[in-house]
């Protein structure tokens, strides 16, 4: 009779600690997704700066230095344009993720922290979700920024596009020298944002990981 009610406890036993271990694993792996879709996030957004400096750059060579057959330097500008909307459009579905997944991660989190019992424990959980969930925050802040200083700059390039298309003449050319030379003042601003919003993704994605550093 003893033997079994103690197959039973063990019994119980595993399945409870089967139970905790499940529910951790959920809550780390969410986690580690979150990092996972984070630090490609940053890739994405660094990426966003040499695609500027590469419209930049075309735009400025047709405008400032056009060749006989301004056909090829037109097709350099409209290729570097089009790689960089597809790069903002990815940055887009990559913040719509990361805030989803995030929004998972801190209802596991909340779900987990209501069930420790040691206080002081507690505490520290729930000061440490708070630190995360304000690196989150930051996040939003950065990408409204560089939203902000991204849709007039991407305006007036597809705006050049639009005019150029139809005018692709020295005379078009002359006529939209000063809104290139606004793309160039205004593209400081917006690689500075956009620097700062890569920065906040990498370290939001370090602080997420399960992966530590080799020491």
């Amino acid at each position: 009779m003893k033997t079994k009610r103690l197959i039973i406890g063990l019994f119980v036993s595993v399945v409870a600690v089967g139970s905790v271990v499940g529910c951790a694993t959920t809550g780390y792996e969410k986690a580690a997704s979150t990092a996972t879709a984070l630090n490609r996030s940053a890739e994405i957004t660094a990426r966003g700066n040499v695609l500027i400096d590469e419209t930049l750059s075309t735009l400025n060579d047709l405008v400032l230095n056009p060749n006989l057959d301004l056909r090829k330097q037109f097709k350099a500008f409209n290729s570097a344009v089009n790689e960089l909307g597809l790069t903002a459009r990815d940055v887009t579905v990559k913040d719509e993720q990361m805030k989803l997944q995030g929004a998972a991660y801190f209802k596991d989190w909340d779900k987990e922290m209501a069930m420790i019992k040691n206080e002081d424990i507690r505490h520290r959980s729930e000061a440490r979700k708070n630190e995360v969930a304000a690196q989150f925050d930051r996040i939003t802040q950065r990408y409204d920024a560089a939203k902000a200083a991204f849709i007039p700059y991407m305006s007036d390039l597809r705006d050049v596009q639009k005019f150029l298309s139809v005018d692709l003449t020295s005379g078009g050319l002359s006529a939209i020298k000063d809104v290139a030379a606004r793309a160039t003042s205004h593209a400081v601003p917006l690689k500075d944002a956009i620097s700062k919003l890569s920065v906040e993704f990498q370290d939001l994605g370090v602080s997420m990981s399960s992966k530590t550093a080799i020491k």
